[in-house]
């Protein structure tokens, strides 16, 4: 191998080391989104009170109505929670295999141009 195909090589491993970190970042945006979103759903779960008072007793009729309210409006921001979740695991999933492959060809571009410099190193040695 001569000097300037390990030199191609070496251009090509540091694209492909670009692309590998590009898609590895918009990969790592989108799974911050689903955590996020995830975290809002649970905490949301974490908020829903019974509709009934403590220990059976008659409850006040203005107090279930706020909790009926209140109950209605975490199902709809669950409802809404939930199709954004979606969206963006569509989008992980979309994204998922691009960043596999630019992560494999940067791997693979490693290894050609450390195997490059190798055999010049070893030419230039040997060579009178």
């Amino acid at each position: 191998m001569d000097a300037r195909r390990a030199r191609a090589l070496q251009r090509l491993h540091a694209l492909a080391a670009i692309r590998k970190d590009a898609e590895l970042a918009r990969l790592a945006s989108v799974a911050q989104s689903r955590a996020r979103l995830q975290t809002a759903l649970d905490a949301l779960a974490s908020t829903e009170a019974p509709l009934g008072s403590p220990g059976g007793a008659p409850a006040d009729p203005s107090l279930i109505a706020a909790r009926l309210a209140h109950a209605r409006w975490t199902e709809a921001q669950r409802r809404r929670l939930n199709q954004q979740l979606a969206l963006v695991k569509a989008d992980y999933l979309a994204l998922e295999p691009a960043a596999a492959r630019a992560f494999g060809r940067a791997m693979v571009l490693d290894d050609l141009a450390t195997h490059a410099q190798h055999t010049l190193r070893a030419a230039r040695r040997s060579s009178p």
